[in-house]
């Protein structure tokens, strides 16, 4: 896709995950993508893979990282057109859930996000128009236990990404999330201590497909809702999530068999 060549992308937690797979497809792109992340090394490391690219190390939630990102946007002297807010907290708890982890689950996924939107848009509206996708989840859309924290703030991303759609739709920005399912990343392989083998079966069956996702996949995606072949798409979700929000109790393999 030419109309990436010569442009800069940000991406949040762009140095792990669906981040990062993200910062590597806009690289291919030709984009010069800035890849902010808390990680360092991580963050270095993908730097390193991209042809064009920067680091900026920080906390989104930081008033002092947002400037860096400004500063290293507009430092590479393209039009910056692309912002992908994949930076997260995975915090899940509920009942038990302190205000710290309040905050910190609402600072990161909600605060942050919102904030490092209002920090690009400005330079988004000086290149003339451009797209931001947010990444929620489908934890967004449906109940699951024990995660009051993490649901609520990626419900109030879908919120957000519309009202940002409405609001920014007269200076040609377009705004959409995504909503990835279970999707194989880092955090995913802490949580099944490595063994994919063992837990892949575990997690497949809620999906239609019957598999978890690649981070690729919703990478993919969010390239596509930059780009001008989504260019009447705005203030929507996208769920790259292997049809987990579409499938009820009656999956594949629920023997259910209904009267004719």
């Amino acid at each position: 896709m030419e109309e990436f060549t010569d442009t800069v992308a940000v991406v949040t937690g762009g140095a792990s995950g669906i981040g990062r797979a993200t910062a590597r497809a806009l690289g291919r792109e030709g984009a010069h993508v800035v890849v902010v992340d808390r990680d360092r090394d991580r963050a270095i490391d993908t730097v390193r893979e991209l042809p064009q690219a920067s680091a900026v190390v920080g906390d989104i939630v930081q008033e002092e990282t947002r400037d860096s990102v400004v500063s290293a946007a507009s430092a590479v002297g393209k039009p910056v057109r692309y912002l992908i807010n994949c930076a997260a907290s995975f915090l899940s708890k509920a009942e038990d859930a302190t205000p710290d982890d309040w905050d910190l689950s609402l600072g990161v996924n909600v605060k942050g996000t919102a904030l490092m939107a209002s920090a690009i848009i400005p330079l988004i509206r000086a290149a003339g128009g451009g797209a931001i996708v947010n990444v929620a989840s489908i934890s967004g859309y449906v109940a699951q236990p024990n995660r009051w924290t993490y649901n609520a703030t990626k419900g109030a991303i879908l919120a957000l990404t519309r009202c940002q759609a409405l609001d920014l739709a007269r200076d040609n920005i377009r705004v959409n999330s995504v909503s990835p399912g279970t999707i194989w990343t880092a955090e995913l392989d802490r949580m099944a201590g490595g063994d994919r083998a063992r837990w892949e079966p575990v997690f497949a069956p809620h999906h239609m497909l019957n598999r978890v996702g690649e981070p690729e996949e919703v990478a993919s995606a969010i390239v596509f809702l930059c780009s001008r072949a989504a260019s009447f798409i705005t203030g929507t979700d996208l769920r790259v999530d292997g049809g987990y929000t579409a499938m009820g109790h009656d999956g594949p393999n629920a023997g259910i068999k209904y009267a004719r």
